[in-house]
């Protein structure tokens, strides 16, 4: 499964493959998968790996699209900050 959305001024690529799955978000170049065997993002799109707790393509997606249209742009460290969130914890 490929697909390509449009928000504010980004766009996003979802991938689905035997090997894991993707979402790239452009610009600002980041890209986020499974497919090394656990989940990550990488803040350049051959950069450094950094883990991330949302191991669910639909789940991530959704995290990435509410950002953008909530903030109208693309903050990283907050959007770490977002997949990194554990619905099982009390805050």
């Amino acid at each position: 499964m490929d697909s390509k959305t449009v928000i504010q001024d980004h766009v996003l690529y979802r991938r689905l493959t035997q090997r894991g799955w993707a979402i790239i978000v452009l610009p600002p170049k980041i890209r986020i998968d499974n497919f090394h065997g656990y989940p990550h993002i990488h803040f350049q799109l051959h950069g450094i790996k950094h883990n991330i707790k949302v191991n669910n393509m639909e789940e991530a997606y959704e995290i990435v699209h509410n950002h953008i249209m909530d903030l109208r742009k693309v903050n990283k460290r907050i959007l770490f900050r977002e997949l990194n969130y554990d619905i099982n914890k009390d805050d």
